[in-house]
């Protein structure tokens, strides 16, 4: 018979650990508070947008000439609390930012896509805020992403069932996390099943302020009667693509809608190539309509 030294019990006592580590999840709202060691991923773009926004001050110099004024110091210190802030309302142990790149891959896929963007400015301290924050903080920026495919991939792959995504954009609503939303403070869990319904609403729906246009004449109220009883994400696309034929569309031109909406989520990205996985669902949908539009 084997004899049962100390080290014997102390690597069963942390296997114990270890697994009682992997199943842990946080489904409601006290084992959300309960676990201190979860990590926040922080919407950079939107919270730096949001305070430098804030700073800028109009100047009468008199003689017609105006200029604007804006106090970075002010926004470092307006950054910290509000990082302060999450940090304590969410219960978190550490905070990672997320930012874009220069580069949008979804401007490859559509060259329309946030296209009535471009004449829009960043606020004056926009840019050295971000270059503080970077500097300051643990900051993730990934070749050719935006901020929101940044916290996808990270909020269903490296800290999957350890975070909370703290953002503003109604979009992150297709990530299957919890989420804590700049606008009014409130914390939602999302499920993947939820997550799904949300993405094949988007790609219904459309989102005018990203410059998509989804199914046109597709509302809210029509696209979550085309979605209704729909279950998993091969039940919810198949109703989409039937949809979009419906009106006289083709299966690729839904895709081409759902590449764009598609925030990015663990498994769609290559990080040692820089490429991305363009999204697609395990089941097939095809038919026989011309394409107006593909990726």
């Amino acid at each position: 018979m084997t004899e049962m030294n100390e080290e014997h019990f102390e690597v069963i006592s942390k296997n114990k650990a270890k697994s009682f580590e992997a199943k842990k999840t946080m489904t409601n709202m006290n084992d959300f508070h309960n676990n201190k060691a979860k990590i926040m991923l922080v919407d950079g773009d939107l919270l730096a947008y949001k305070i430098t926004s804030s700073l800028e001050e109009p100047i009468d110099w008199g003689n017609d000439v105006w200029t604007l004024h804006s106090d970075l110091a002010k926004g470092k210190q307006l950054w910290k609390q509000s990082i302060a802030h999450y940090l304590e309302k969410t219960s978190s142990k550490d905070v990672i930012v997320a930012f874009s790149d220069k580069v949008n891959f979804r401007k490859s896929i559509d060259s329309t896509y946030k296209s009535h963007r471009k004449g829009i400015r960043k606020p004056v301290c926009y840019a050295p805020l971000r270059k503080w924050i970077e500097e300051t903080h643990k900051c993730e920026t990934f070749t050719a992403l935006e901020g929101d495919d940044v916290l996808g991939l990270l909020a269903t792959g490296k800290y999957k069932n350890n975070c909370v995504i703290v953002s503003g954009d109604k979009d992150m609503r297709t990530i299957p996390t919890w989420h804590c939303f700049i606008i009014d403070d409130s914390i939602e869990y999302i499920d993947e099943q939820k997550a799904d319904y949300n993405f094949c609403m988007q790609v219904l729906c459309g989102d005018s302020s990203d410059g998509y246009s989804g199914l046109k004449g597709c509302g809210a109220v029509k696209s979550a009667r085309v979605l209704l009883d729909r279950k998993t994400i091969d039940e919810l696309w198949e109703a989409v693509c039937s949809e979009y034929h419906r009106n006289g569309y083709d299966v690729a031109d839904a895709y081409h809608q759902g590449r764009l909406a598609r925030i990015l989520r663990d498994g769609e990205y290559n990080y040692k190539t820089k490429q991305i996985i363009l999204w697609r669902t395990h089941g097939m949908h095809k038919n026989s309509r011309p394409s107006k539009k593909a990726s």
